[in-house]
This record gives structure tokens, sequence and C-alpha cells, in this order.
């Protein structure tokens, strides 16, 4: 049976993998079908602000909170699900970031856009790091490293 810990980092994996997911195709809707940006009014800023309070935030909240209920003991499955929600994280901020961003006209490029990856990029990183230590802390890995040599 799953503990808490491993319930929690599934569910910052999900928000994770949401909020990459919303960020990307938010994006391509602002670059529009020829690259001239979308035919109906949007405002960027507003839904860039739910896009990080719906699924961003809520995914390194919870994987916080997965640092916090184990980082005594480590937890083996919920290192290796915060090192995957980390590295999705970092990918998906910097095709973001690198790639579609510079394609958005100016008009429909507002100063979150130019940011905001790049502070998901060092919370990924983060994430990925917070698992890489409860992965070193778990006794699985410790067991598995005694059986190697």
């Amino acid at each position: 049976m799953p503990k808490l810990e491993t319930w929690v980092a599934l569910g910052s994996l999900g928000m994770g993998i949401m909020f990459t997911a919303l960020m990307l195709s938010f994006v391509n809707f602002l670059i529009g079908p020829k690259g001239n940006g979308p035919d109906v009014y949007v405002d960027p800023t507003g839904v860039l602000i739910q896009l990080i309070s719906i699924a961003g935030a809520p995914s390194l909240i919870l994987a916080g909170t997965v640092f916090g209920l184990s980082k005594s003991y480590g937890a083996f499955h919920a290192a290796i699900i915060l090192i995957i929600t980390g590295i999705i994280l970092v990918v998906g901020m910097v095709i973001s970031a690198w790639i579609l961003i510079p394609k958005i006209e100016e008009q429909f490029n507002v100063g979150g856009f130019n940011s905001i990856p790049y502070i998901f990029i060092a919370g990924g990183t983060g994430i990925a790091v917070l698992g890489s230590y409860l992965l070193r802390k778990s006794k699985r890995y410790h067991n598995l490293k005694d059986e190697i040599h």
C-alpha cells in the first residue's frame, strides 16, 4: 500500500504535467495559426495568473509537502516521482521560454511571459533536487547500494 507521501507526490506530478501542458497550449494559442496572434480578444495576464494559481503553484507546494513528510527517512517511490516532476517542469518551461515565447506577437507578450518560465525552471530544478535527496535518504536505495558492492 503506497504511503501518503507517494500519493501527494503523484498529485504534484499531475499538477506539474497539467501546468506544463496548459502553459504550452496557451503560448501556442497566443502565437496563433499563422503566427500573427489569436483572432479573439484575450487577457494574457489574467490567464497566466490562472495557470499559475490552478496548477503551477500547487505543484510546487505539494512537492514541498512530500519533502516535509519524508525528509527524515526518505521515500523511494515519492522521490522518483518528484524527480520526474522536476524534469517535466524544466523541459516544458525550457521549450516555452526558448522556443515558443519569442514567437508571440509584441501586443500579446506581457511581462510575465519572460520571467515565469525561468521561475518554474528553478522550481523544477528544486523539486528534482529534493527528490534526489529523498532518494539518497531512502532505505531501499541504501539496500540496493549494499547489494551492488
